[in-house]
């Protein structure tokens, strides 16, 4: 018994005394890391995608139908873009082995939160305008259309602003600013999404500085939202409203562009730091107070973060 003791014992030591088997080495390099290819590449082939292929073969295919299209319903190129980002994010999902909805549309309180940055961004610019007009700076007009059109006209650009407003959320704030912020951090990725969606409106006619500006800040505050919510879904709803609000309901600029269909004639007079003159309300200087509400509003109604960054080693959802 005891040599067995005793050959037990000297097992067991030499088997404490076994090096353990190196771990394999994680594939870390310039391109790749644990979780494949790494964020920084993988927002520059999102890019390259969209502008190089999806977006040329896009158009190209739907060049025979356009101009059907757009003699029933108006431009076009809104909705093509969509789909271009929402096949873009199809792709790139699969690479990451991904839903295409983890990028802030897969949200159990969707219709809510839909609805409720709606609600905000009607409210936001009536009480501005409501301002404009208390203040003598502002009149709203008689209807623009009679009854039949004005109906037709409503509907269509529903539907059209709510294409504007997917389309241009997804595109900014969505599989990029997601991908970005793995790569940069959130703030960071927030604030250079929001430059690209300032330049977007740079060539829009009777832009300004101060509505450039503020359409830089319309991009901080709808992210902030995101890492509030972590979906796109109150972001949507707001951006979708605020266009359908200030375009058709009330018929004044929006970054420069007149709506030639909309509900009331309204007029503007005074000073452009004010009115915001050619711009329409996002030039004026008053915006950034009403955003600067907006924003503590996000703040009031959504307490927590909520949008997640992905970290190396995360396992993909």
């Amino acid at each position: 018994m005891q040599d067995a003791e005793n050959q037990s014992l000297i097992s067991n030591d030499s088997k404490s005394q076994t090096p353990a088997k190196p771990e394999p080495a994680e594939r870390h390099s310039l391109f790749f890391n644990d979780r494949g290819l790494r964020a920084g590449w993988r927002f520059i082939l999102f890019l390259v995608l969209l502008r190089l292929v999806l977006i040329p073969l896009i158009f190209a295919f739907a060049k025979p139908f356009r101009h059907g299209l757009e003699s029933a319903v108006g431009d076009v190129s809104d909705a093509l873009l969509l789909v271009c980002i929402l096949l873009g994010t199809l792709i790139m999902s699969q690479v990451e082995r991904r839903s295409p909805l983890s990028y802030g549309l897969r949200d159990s309180l969707a219709l809510p939160r839909f609805l409720v940055g709606g609600i905000t961004g009607f409210a936001s610019l009536t009480l501005m305008l409501l301002g404009l007009r208390a203040s003598h700076h502002l009149l709203f007009g008689p209807p623009h259309m009679s009854s039949l059109e004005l109906l037709v006209a409503a509907l269509w650009n529903l539907v059209g602003f709510l294409i504007v407003g997917l389309f241009e959320e997804t595109a900014f704030r969505g599989y990029a600013l997601h991908t970005l912020a793995e790569g940069i951090g959130f703030r960071p990725a927030a604030l250079v999404m929001s430059l690209l969606f300032a330049a977007l409106h740079v060539q829009n006619p009777g832009e300004s500085k101060v509505g450039l500006l503020a359409v830089f800040a319309f991009g901080i505050v709808l992210a902030f939202s995101l890492w509030r919510t972590g979906s796109l879904l109150w972001a949507i709803g707001f951006h979708f409203m605020w266009d359908y609000s200030e375009s058709f309901l009330y018929g004044v600029p929006d970054s420069g562009l007149v709506q030639p269909e909309h509900l009331l004639s309204t007029q503007l007079s005074g000073p452009a730091w004010i009115t915001g003159g050619s711009v329409g309300p996002e030039g004026s200087w008053f915006i950034f107070v009403v955003l600067a509400v907006v924003a503590l509003s996000i703040h009031l109604l959504y307490r927590t973060q909520r949008f997640y960054v992905m970290k190396s080693g995360d396992q993909v959802k």
